[in-house]
């Protein structure tokens, strides 16, 4: 049994970020990075743009600062007016501002009667309220770099210059086995001696919350032969195979075994931390392999603290782990020596509260817990007001 420290160590040396590139429409490049980089392909604005509602003037030679409303342009309209001294054309935001035009009115600030406008010459400056065109970007300028993480205003970015697909490197396919005899689908009327099967919701709601999701989900039996045909057939096609239960000791407990027949190399097994300690990381060819805890609790604790990290680096994220702050600790804890603690815990204004129900099956207080309080294996009772180290779960 190893450290929860040298764990994650061992972790860390051996992902490996993914490096293939693949092309994929706008909308399912969130999260992604790009594989290369992009050159705007048009001048954005693609044209001089009204900035506001208002009357497009060509003002510099008129003296009365009065102008005569010869046309409307509202946006998308192609128009090819061009105006004339004197002239003003009434514009909407976003609209083409026509030729000859200097500069745009403020509908607030100027008189119309009729179809003539007027305003102060103190209102007037040459080129107010029009977007030039290519003024955030021109045709041929690089626009982003390989390696630029798609976030929201990226997608935006890229749409606005027309681009309907990019090339991206891949998200990691991850596969998902659960195991177990205990285990009931939901909508069905609960058996005697069953359970309800939640892991595979879990697992693949943490995922979704990440941007992933898993390429295939599996069930089985608590039967050896059953799991090695199942294993045998996720490992080809998954970057990250996760299989839920079956990891301890137990006589039904066959997934160590099923993998070290299979010429998985485990790169380490056990950890001295609570909840999750079967914890089994290892490497099969091409494919990293997580053996979960099957009690909900447990397997969700391990998701965040070694499989999230894990997804991370495969995608060259650059900050890996949960964020980890220190805060005080508003209720005592009781710990002995020897084992890391992760508990479940609530983000107060004034500090971080431990909540009731931290054993391992206990789904209940994870629904209202935003962070784990991590006390190391040597660290012992802790006092309400010390402070503490706090991995803050991530956010929807």
């Amino acid at each position: 049994m190893i450290t929860v420290e040298e764990a994650k160590s061992i972790l860390i040396n051996n992902i490996v970020e993914l490096k293939e590139s693949v092309r994929v429409p706008l909308r399912d490049a969130l999260g992604c990075r790009l594989a290369e980089d992009i050159y705007a392909p048009l001048d954005l604005p693609p044209f001089n743009q009204s900035n506001v509602d208002g009357y497009a003037v060509k003002f510099s030679m008129n003296k009365n600062n009065q102008w005569k409303v010869i046309t409307e342009i509202k946006a998308g309209d192609n128009n090819s007016t061009i105006l004339k001294e004197g002239e003003a054309a009434r514009i909407y935001t976003g609209a083409m501002v026509p030729d000859g035009s200097d500069c745009i009115l403020m509908q607030e600030k100027i008189i119309r009667k009729d179809n003539v406008v007027e305003c102060s010459e103190a209102m007037l400056t040459k080129g107010e309220h029009i977007r030039k065109k290519g003024a955030q970007i021109k045709k041929g300028e690089p626009a982003l770099v390989k390696g630029t993480l798609i976030n929201p205003s990226v997608i935006g970015f890229i749409a606005a210059l027309g681009l309907a697909e990019v090339v991206v490197y891949r998200k990691p396919k991850v596969a998902l086995i659960i195991t177990g005899n205990e285990l009931q689908t939901i909508g069905t009327p609960l058996e005697t001696g069953k359970v309800y099967e939640s892991n595979s919701f879990t697992i693949q709601a943490a995922l979704q919350s990440i941007n992933l999701h898993t390429d295939k989900v599996f069930f089985v039996k608590d039967d050896k032969k059953s799991l090695e045909e199942v294993v045998a057939k996720a490992l080809p096609n998954a970057d990250m195979l996760l299989i839920s239960g079956g990891i301890s000791v137990g006589d039904y407990d066959f997934v160590h075994d099923v993998l070290n027949e299979n010429s998985t190399t485990t790169l380490f097994y056990k950890v001295a931390q609570k909840p999750g300690k079967p914890l089994f990381f290892g490497k099969n060819k091409n494919t990293f392999v997580f053996g979960l805890p099957g009690n909900p609790a447990s397997a969700l604790t391990c998701f965040y603290e070694y499989v999230y990290p894990a997804l991370r680096k495969m995608q060259g994220k650059e900050s890996l782990f949960l964020r980890a702050v220190q805060l005080p600790l508003l209720k005592d804890i009781n710990k002995k020596k020897g084992l890391a603690h992760y508990l479940k815990a609530e983000v107060k204004p004034n500090g971080i509260m431990p909540l009731g129900g931290q054993e391992s099956f206990i789904m209940k207080s994870f629904a209202d817990a935003g962070a784990f309080i991590y006390l190391p294996a040597e660290k012992e009772n802790v006092l309400a007001g010390e402070l503490v180290e706090v991995n803050l779960l991530p956010e929807l």
